[in-house]
C-alpha cells in the first residue's frame, strides 16, 4: 500500500471515528512505510511565527485572566467530589486543584521537587516527611501531619506502605516518619509524588480504619513482605466500600491546591483561585473544556477555544490547525512515556497459541500504523520486551536486544509460526489442523480515534493475510467489562507504560491489571505469581522477580533483571506493542507564557513530561505560567 493512500484512509477513519473496512492490507514485506518523521514533521515543523513556550515582556495582572484548557470531568449529578471513586477528581482535575508533597519529573534526570514539603530525607530505611509550615486547605483550616497521615493511609496500596512500612508515625505536627523494611530508593517513586486529597476532617474514619488494619492485620509473605492476613483483607474491603460510598459535592471539597472549582455546566467547569493557597497566582480563574466527542474537540481547536491542550487530532487536522494558526501557535512535542498495542488472549484459541500469537506480531505493520494512529505517536518496541523504547534503550542494550526476536514486520516468518502451529494455507485463507478459519477479535474504544485507527489497521492487514480477523469498537464506560470478559482475542491497551516512574518496575507491575483484562491471564488465589514460558516451557518467578526489580538499587542491576522481564516477554508475546506515545502540546495564546521549551522539538525538561495538567499544575505552582501584557 502506498504511503499516502493509508495516510488518507486513516485520517478519513479517525475524522469519522467508527468507519469501517478502510484499509487495505499491505501484502508484502517490501511495502512503503509512512515513517514516524514523516507525520510528526507535517505537523510540528510549520513555521510558525512564535518559537517557544515562553514569551517575553511584562508580566500582566492576574486580575480578569482566565486560562482555557481540557479537564475530562463527570457532569452532576453523577458526578461527586471524591478522587478515589470514578466520577470524581480524576487524572485531568487533580493537578489543578491539589498540591503533592514533591513535583517530579524523570528528565533530564529524576527529580523531586519539594511543593508542600519542606524536607524529606531517607536513611537507614527511614524516611522523613516534613511539610511547610503555615499550610492550609481552601476553607482557611491548616494542613497539618494529621492530614499528612489521612492520605498515607488511604492510598497505602498505591503508595506502597501496606507492603513494605513497618511503621507510620507522627512525630510533631509537621512531621511524619515512615519506618520501611527495606532500602529501595524506588519507594520514594512511590510516596513523594503523593498528592495531599484526603483532609482528616472529612476522611479521617476511612484513614484510621485503614491504619487499624494495617497496624493490627498484616502478616509477612514468603518474601518478608507485608500483606493483609484474612481479616484484615476483608475489613480493608469493607472499609473501602463505605469509602467508595462517600461523594461529596464537587464544589464544597476543601483542596490543597492552586484552585478551586466554583461553578459546572455539563460543558465547561470553572476554577477559581484558592484564596489560602501557600504562593501567589498568576492566573485568576481555570476553564476547564469537557471533550464530548473527536468532532466537538476538533471544532474547538479549530475555533480557538483552548489556550493550551494536548488533545489527539488525525493526522491532517493537526496540521491545518497548525497551518491556520501559523502566527500564534507554538507547538512541543512532550514525552509520556505510555505504550499502545494489543493484548493477547492467552486463554482463548487461537491466540492461546503462542505460535499464532508470534505469526500476528509479524504480520502487523507496527512502524507503517504508529505515526498515521495520531501526532506524536511514534513505532512502539519492535521486540515486545512490555516497555516503551524510551524506557528499553535507558536500560537494554543494543547488542541484547538484538539476541532477542525482532517482531518487525516479516511475512515469512508470519507463515513459518502458522505452520508451527499446524495450519496450512488454502486458497487465499490459512485453515487450522481441524480445516477451520477462527475469528480474531481485536477490540478497541470506538471514541478513542488512534484505538480505531490501530484495530482497523492490524485487523486488515490480518485479513489480507489470509487470518479471519474483524476489529469490533466498543463504548468507553464499557471497555473495562469487555476487556476483562475474555471475549476478545486482541485487547488494545497501554500495558508496558511507565508514566509514572519511567522505571521498568512500574511497567512490569501493570501485569496485576493487564493481566486480568486482555490478557485474560489466570491467577494463584494465592502466593506469588509464577508462570509458564511458553517457549522454554520453565517456570518463571514473576514475582519474586519483580521483588529484585524493586529492590535493584544500581543502574547494572535493573539491567540484569529487566533483561529477565524482556526474554519473557519476547519469548511468549503476551503483549504486541504498537506505538510509543509523544503527544503535541499546543499553546494557542500567544500571551501565554509557560517555561521555556522550544517548538517542534521532542523535549527534555522538568517541566514539560506527563500529562497536560500535569504539566500546567507544575508550571502554576511554580509562578512560570502567566500572561503578559
Amino acid at each position: 500500500m502506498k504511503k499516502n493512500k493509508l495516510k488518507k484512509l486513516i485520517a478519513f477513519t479517525m475524522a469519522l471515528t467508527l468507519s469501517a473496512s478502510v484499509f487495505m492490507g499491505c501484502k508484502n514485506n517490501d511495502s512503503e512505510s509512512t515513517s514516524d518523521e514523516s507525520i510528526m514533521d507535517s505537523v510540528i515543523s510549520v513555521e510558525t511565527t512564535m518559537t517557544n513556550a515562553k514569551v517575553d515582556g511584562e508580566k500582566a495582572d492576574s486580575k480578569g485572566t482566565e486560562l482555557s484548557t481540557m479537564i475530562s470531568f463527570t457532569p452532576a449529578p453523577a458526578g461527586h467530589g471524591n478522587p478515589s471513586v470514578n466520577g470524581g477528581p480524576d487524572w485531568s482535575m487533580e493537578p489543578i486543584i491539589y498540591d503533592y508533597l514533591c513535583d517530579y519529573s524523570s528528565q533530564p534526570e529524576k527529580t523531586f521537587k519539594p511543593s508542600l514539603l519542606e524536607s524529606y530525607d531517607f536513611k537507614d530505611k527511614v524516611l522523613t516527611l516534613k511539610l511547610k509550615k503555615d499550610l492550609k486547605w481552601s476553607d482557611g483550616s491548616a494542613i497539618t501531619a494529621d492530614d499528612l497521615i489521612s492520605n498515607l493511609f488511604i492510598d497505602m496500596t498505591v503508595n506502597k506502605i501496606a507492603y513494605y512500612a513497618e511503621s507510620v508515625k507522627k512525630i510533631d505536627d509537621l512531621t511524619v516518619e515512615v519506618k520501611y523494611n527495606r532500602d529501595a530508593t524506588l519507594l520514594l517513586d512511590y510516596i513523594l509524588k503523593t498528592s495531599l486529597k484526603y483532609p482528616v476532617s472529612n476522611y479521617g474514619e476511612f484513614a484510621k480504619a485503614y491504619q487499624e488494619q494495617f497496624e493490627k492485620n498484616r502478616e509477612l509473605d514468603e518474601n518478608k513482605n507485608f500483606k493483609f492476613n484474612a481479616e484484615g483483607d476483608i475489613k480493608v474491603a469493607e472499609t473501602t466500600t463505605a469509602l467508595n460510598n462517600y461523594l461529596p459535592d464537587l464544589m464544597s471539597i476543601k483542596v490543597s491546591g492552586a484552585y478551586v472549582p466554583k461553578t459546572m455546566t455539563s460543558a465547561e467547569i470553572i476554577f477559581e483561585q484558592n484564596p489560602y493557597y501557600r504562593v501567589p497566582l498568576n492566573i485568576e480563574k481555570i476553564r476547564g473544556i469537557r471533550p464530548t466527542s473527536t468532532e466537538s474537540t476538533a471544532l474547538a481547536i479549530s475555533n480557538g477555544d483552548y489556550d493550551a491542550e494536548g488533545m489527539g487530532l488525525s493526522p491532517d487536522m493537526a496540521q491545518k490547525v497548525a497551518e491556520n494558526n501559523k502566527e500564534t501557535i507554538r507547538q512541543m512535542v512532550v514525552p509520556e512515556f505510555s505504550s499502545l498495542g494489543f493484548c493477547m488472549n492467552t486463554q482463548k484459541y487461537p491466540t492461546s497459541d503462542v505460535n499464532v500469537r508470534k505469526a500476528i506480531a509479524y504480520i502487523i505493520d507496527k512502524a507503517q500504523i504508529a505515526p498515521v494512529s495520531e501526532p506524536g505517536m511514534v513505532k512502539g518496541d519492535e521486540y515486545a520486551v512490555a516497555l516503551p523504547p524510551s524506557v528499553r534503550d535507558k536500560y537494554l542494550s543494543k547488542d541484547f536486544l538484538n539476541s532477542l526476536e525482532n517482531y518487525d514486520i516479516n511475512l515469512e516468518k508470519a507463515e513459518e509460526y502458522l505452520e508451527e502451529a499446524g495450519w496450512k494455507k488454502q486458497g487465499n485463507q490459512w485453515v487450522d489442523k481441524d480445516g477451520n478459519s477462527p475469528e480474531i477479535i481485536v477490540a478497541g474504544v470506538g471514541e478513542y480515534p488512534a484505538y480505531v485507527v490501530i484495530g482497523e489497521a492490524a485487523a486488515n492487514m490480518m485479513k489480507d493475510f489470509g487470518l479471519n480477523a474483524v476489529f469490533t469498537p466498543k463504548e468507553a464506560a464499557a471497555y473495562n467489562d469487555y476487556a476483562t470478559s475474555g471475549q476478545g482475542h486482541m485487547v488494545i491497551d497501554g500495558f508496558g507504560s511507565a508514566t509514572n516512574t519511567q522505571h521498568p518496575y512500574e511497567a512490569y507491575d501493570g501485569i496485576w491489571w493487564y493481566g486480568k483484562r486482555g490478557m485474560n491471564l489466570k491467577f494463584p488465589e494465592k502466593g506469588g505469581l509464577v508462570f509458564k514460558n511458553d517457549e522454554t516451557g520453565e517456570d518463571f518467578k514473576y514475582s519474586e522477580k519483580q521483588l529484585e526489580l524493586f529492590n535493584a538499587s544500581t543502574p547494572e542491576e535493573i539491567t540484569k533483571v529487566t533483561e529477565e522481564f524482556a526474554q519473557f516477554f519476547n519469548d511468549n508475546a503476551w503483549y504486541i506493542p504498537v506505538t510509543e506515545k509523544y503527544y503535541v502540546f499546543r499553546l494557542h495564546n500567544p500571551k501565554l507564557s509557560m517555561p521555556e521549551a522550544k517548538t517542534g522539538e521532542q523535549l527534555s525538561d522538568f517541566y514539560w513530561s506527563g500529562t497536560t495538567s500535569a504539566i500546567l499544575g507544575k508550571a502554576l505552582r511554580s509562578g512560570e505560567l502567566y500572561y503578559v501584557k
